[in-house]
C-alpha cells in the first residue's frame, strides 16, 4: 500500500474515533483514490459513519467490522487504538 493511501487510511478511522462524520468520509474518499485495494475499509468507514450520525455512537459490531475491514497489521493497530 503506497504510504499516502495509509496515511489517509489511518486518519479515515482516527476521525471515526473521534465521532468526526465529515473528516472520515474525506480521508477514506482520498484513500480509496490512491489504492483501489481499499474498498472494504471504504464500506466500513462509511457504515461506522452513518450508524455515528444516526445512533450517536457506534456498536462493537461495527468497530469489529472496520477492524476485519482493514488491510494492514498497521491500520489494525489504528482501529484498535481508536476504539472507545
Amino acid at each position: 500500500m503506497e504510504a499516502k493511501a495509509e496515511a489517509f487510511a489511518e486518519e479515515a478511522i482516527r476521525a471515526v474515533g473521534r465521532r468526526d462524520v465529515a473528516a472520515a468520509r474525506i480521508a477514506v474518499a482520498q484513500a480509496y483514490d490512491l489504492d483501489h485495494a481499499l474498498a472494504a475499509m471504504v464500506d466500513a468507514v462509511y457504515l461506522a459513519c452513518a450508524e455515528l450520525e444516526e445512533e450517536g455512537g457506534m456498536s462493537i459490531s461495527t468497530w469489529n467490522g472496520l477492524a476485519d475491514a482493514v488491510p494492514t497489521e498497521t491500520l489494525l493497530a489504528v482501529v484498535e487504538s481508536s476504539r472507545p
